[in-house]
């Protein structure tokens, strides 16, 4: 290895920064561009909450690496690369928080409560090893934490946290949960491991029906409730037999191509009134 090479390996391990669900990327990113699509506008406050999002959202990696280290659950030889992205990543983040409360956008802090709730369920679970931070409530309360950052584009732009803005996390997050359920189903049966396929469906069904009862009552447009529509026949399918995936990484584009969709279609809706 030269020595030009060295310096970029030892400083980046992608094990140790990146998250290995790829999936959770658009469970965070679809309801970001929701928020700032119902918000109308993208300025300085936006792209803070964005990036302070994004490096909160990569500080989970090493800092749970950085605690089983401590624990002495790890190799030793990975606790100052931890430790180091863990302190960068969060200074980054509290660094556009700084920013973002000096532009008058304190309404956020209110998301913070729910957010460092499920990091710190996510750092307790490092207790259990990989199979405590992998259960299905970790994963659920995870997805719908990442939906924060649609009423943090909404509040970002605005500068107010409304009932608009807590609507917008309750759509979201629940349509990154039913996919957390969609997904775990399907790989459960490439793996041929048990899964209530009930829960599932019915999950769907209970998720389209909440969304319906709010598009009445007016909290949302009632056209938001159309993908779930889509999203519950899938899932009816789905759980009827095993449904084993052929192509995982096909199957991770057609789940990013449905959450993105789904997405501009709920931005729409609220264009359209």
């Amino acid at each position: 290895m030269s020595e030009a090479t060295f310096p970029a390996r030892s400083l980046f391990r992608k094990s140790l920064i990146i998250p290995a669900e790829h999936g959770t990327w658009s469970w965070l990113l679809v309801p970001f561009g929701v928020g700032a699509a119902v918000a109308g506008q993208v300025g300085l406050p936006v792209i803070l909450a964005l990036i302070g999002g994004l490096c909160a959202f990569l500080m989970r990696q090493p800092a749970a690496a950085w605690l089983r280290t401590r624990r002495g659950r790890a190799s030793r030889v990975d606790e100052p690369l931890a430790a180091g992205w863990t302190v960068g990543l969060g200074t980054a983040a509290a660094l556009c928080l700084a920013g973002l409360l000096a532009l008058g956008r304190g309404a956020l802090l209110w998301l913070l409560l729910p957010a460092l709730a499920v990091l710190l369920l996510y750092l307790a679970a490092t207790r259990s090893g990989r199979a405590g931070m992998r259960t299905v409530w970790m994963e659920l309360s995870g997805s719908v934490a990442l939906a924060l950052m649609a009423p943090a584009a909404l509040i970002a732009a605005s500068g107010r946290l409304d009932a608009l803005a807590w609507a917008l996390w309750g759509l979201m997050g629940l349509h990154n949960a039913l996919g957390v359920l969609y997904v775990r189903l399907r790989l459960a049966d490439s793996h041929h491991r048990p899964v209530n396929r009930a829960v599932v469906a019915w999950g769907h069904a209970a998720g389209l029906a909440a969304v319906a009862v709010a598009g009445w009552l007016g909290w949302v447009p009632p056209a938001t409730a159309l993908p779930l529509v889509g999203l519950l026949g899938r899932a009816v399918w789905a759980a009827r037999r095993p449904r084993p995936v052929n192509d995982v990484r096909r199957f991770g584009f057609a789940e990013l191509a449905v959450e993105v969709l789904s997405g501009a279609w709920i931005a729409a809706s609220f264009w359209m009134g």
